[in-house]
């Protein structure tokens, strides 16, 4: 009778274990996350973004949903990366008693300074724990605009220098060969 339960409760806790490790908590998202989320649209005419948040308010979840799909775009339109890697390694020891002592650190940094005119939202969807998903998109027609309108104002800006420097030079020529005087003053 003592093997018998001794047994089942070694099958008990077996049973447990493997309920508990099949069950973690990471293991998939929950269900009530809109589809867009995980797999945004892709589309030849338009950029998506993607973002969530779960703030005290509604509202500001919303508007933090969005300005991080916004951020997502930028992301993907533009980014510097700045990134480090460590790696250390030492071994010391006597008479094949060695110790290694290995250390990796890995460090990013993403960085986007991006204008981005005529984002527009498409679906905002808000799950059953309150949190808040939105999904924008970027006509590519409007990042092609943007792109020339910046280029031209910095062709602008350049022909506007270009032509300061031609009228320095003029006045520099005409002080040296035409040099100011002045008439004697007469009462």
């Amino acid at each position: 009778m003592k093997k018998i339960v001794l047994g089942a409760g070694i099958i008990a806790v077996f049973l447990f274990v493997l309920m508990a490790c099949a069950s973690g908590p990471d293991e998939k998202p929950p269900s009530d996350i809109p589809r867009f989320y995980l797999n945004p649209p892709q589309a030849d005419d338009s950029i998506y973004g993607v973002g969530s948040a779960k703030m005290s308010k509604l509202d500001t979840s919303r508007k933090m949903a969005i300005a991080r799909a916004r951020e997502d775009i930028a992301f993907q339109v533009s980014a510097t990366i700045k990134s480090a890697i460590t790696d250390y390694a030492q071994e010391a020891g006597v008479d094949g008693n060695n110790q290694v002592i290995a250390f990796v650190e890995t460090i990013s940094k993403q960085i986007t300074n991006t204008k981005l005119n005529g984002v527009r939202t498409e679906d905002v969807y808000v799950a059953k724990d309150g949190t808040v998903f939105a999904l924008v998109y970027y006509p590519i027609n409007e990042f092609i605009m943007d792109a020339e309108n910046e280029f031209a104002r910095n062709e602008d800006a350049a022909f506007a220098e270009f032509k300061a420097q031609e009228a320095a030079k003029r006045l520099e020529y005409e002080l040296e060969n035409n040099p100011p005087t002045s008439k004697p003053v007469t009462k």
